[in-house]
């Protein structure tokens, strides 16, 4: 373990919630233990578990991938135990020791338990983290019934979240039979239709009728909004962690002070009372998707390829660079904001803390980190701006100019002319998209990433056509 309970340098700074563990009971599964769950759902579980009779909602954390089997042994062996740093824009920091995943399943060499856990009768809620790419469905919500990982789940291996949810869902159905809320916390509009669409198909690809008809009767899938930046673990928190508590933690975690969670109220099981730790649950959580997903994720995406063309390592520094924070604020107020339309969220007030965030020098987060995965940002992120600005008459400009910086960004790159990296899961969705007239109309064209918005708005090949031509002549 990492010698929490002897940390005595400066104790008084590390604050831990105040519950007894050896009490606390597990209601909650969750798959995928990244970072970002660490920083986020745990942290408000684990105010969850301070509360007053709230002992029953402790979290099994369960991996699912072989390649990270390696750092969820350490984590297991810290008995799922971590400090989180949590650092304002001025400096001020916060350590806590969070203690809410009371138990670790590594799923890619006990599959077993997993599907244990899933059906016992005490967990209420399965939650899940597993990148947007994790779902495996194409801009329709078919899942990718070709994709090699899903072909070898539907004939038994574990691969995917569908695999182990299948697996579990099934021994739940034909032995406790107790209903149950699986709740999609990945950063994607509708995420718990998504989930629901993904796993009701592999099911269907698994012939499994009487499972598909249990779900209907058993489960739901709430929709969320999930949000706080979580910059990839660094080493130099690990040290300044063990520098002042003395605690040797691997797996220390760094986040921003701002922390949301919006949940869809729609539970076939328990219902948490997270609302007691300030989880907001509500009847449709599509207003506060669609501000965070068009005004943070797309204004990431939109700036970070822009930055990286510009050499620059960390996010916030874009948002010093004049020319950059202008395009920032161009992009929300002329295309974003507009294309959004009416909202019960305050979008101008929303925009200004986004900005606050974005500037967090104490973050770290690199261009790098947020460049990864294009090919399945821009589909979720920036298509609702760019269709929905057309829709209402308008030409999104700036969104177009964004869109480009990320096809020079990918050419530069690859070709080694800039230095920030790009890691594309997606790589050979990109072979296409050739830095020649062909690619160029391959890439405007292309039916994931812009649905229908070439034919119907012919003027957006046009118009990107051009950006990516004038920012090919800025940066090359």
């Amino acid at each position: 373990m990492a010698n929490f309970l002897t940390a005595s340098t400066h104790i008084e700074q590390l604050n831990v919630q105040a519950y007894n563990k050896n009490d606390v009971q597990t209601g909650i599964v969750h798959l995928g233990v990244g970072a970002f769950h660490r920083a986020h759902q745990a942290v408000y579980v684990d105010r969850l578990l301070a509360q007053e009779n709230q002992q029953h909602w402790g979290i099994i954390g369960v991996n699912i991938r072989p390649q990270d089997s390696q750092a969820f042994e350490r984590f297991a062996k810290q008995d799922g135990e971590y400090i989180l740093k949590t650092m304002a824009a001025d400096g001020a920091t916060q350590y806590e020791h969070i203690r809410s995943l009371v138990k670790q399943i590594d799923g890619a060499h006990a599959p077993q338990d997993v599907d244990n856990a899933l059906a016992d009768a005490r967990t209420q809620l399965v939650t899940s983290t597993v990148t947007e790419s994790g779902y495996y469905l194409d801009e329709n919500r078919t899942l990718m019934l070709d994709n090699p990982a899903i072909k070898a789940d539907i004939e038994g291996a574990r691969n995917t979240l569908y695999a182990f949810l299948y697996a579990g869902l099934k021994q739940r159905s034909e032995t406790s039979n107790a209903k149950i809320t699986l709740l999609c916390c990945d950063n994607l509009r509708h995420n718990g239709e998504l989930l629901k669409a993904g796993l009701m198909q592999f099911i269907a690809a698994k012939n499994d009728p009487a499972l598909a008809q249990w779900l209907v009767e058993n489960a739901s899938f709430p929709c969320s909004m999930v949000d706080r930046i979580t910059p990839k673990p660094s080493q130099q928190h690990v040290d300044d962690v063990r520098a002042r508590f003395g605690v040797d933690d691997a797996m220390t975690v760094m986040g921003e002070d701002f922390i949301q969670w919006v949940i869809e109220d729609n539970f076939a099981g328990q219902k948490p009372p997270l609302d007691l730790v300030g989880v907001q649950f509500v009847a449709d959580v599509v207003p506060f998707e669609e501000a965070k997903i068009r005004i943070l994720n797309a204004g990431h995406t939109c700036v970070t390829y822009q930055a990286a063309l510009k050499g620059l390592t960390y996010f916030d520094e874009a948002m010093r660079d004049e020319e950059l924070k202008q395009y920032f604020t161009d992009f929300i107020t002329q295309d974003s904001i507009p294309a959004i339309g009416e909202s019960v969220v305050d979008l101008p007030a929303y925009f200004e803390i986004i900005a606050q965030r974005f500037s967090n020098a104490n973050i770290g987060d690199t261009v790098e980190r947020i460049c990864t995965d294009g090919y399945f940002k821009f589909p979720i992120f920036v298509f609702p701006t760019l269709e929905g600005a057309y829709l209402k008459g308008r030409t999104p400009h700036k969104t177009i100019q964004g869109i480009a910086s990320w096809f020079v960004f990918m050419h530069l790159s690859n070709q080694g002319k800039i230095s920030t990296p790009y890691h594309e899961p997606n790589q050979a969705s990109l072979a296409p998209f050739t830095n020649d007239e062909a690619g160029i109309q391959a890439f405007a064209t292309d039916r994931f990433l812009w649905d229908t918005v070439p034919a119907k708005f012919p003027n957006f090949v046009t118009e990107l056509t051009q950006a990516i031509q004038t920012t090919m002549a800025k940066y090359a």
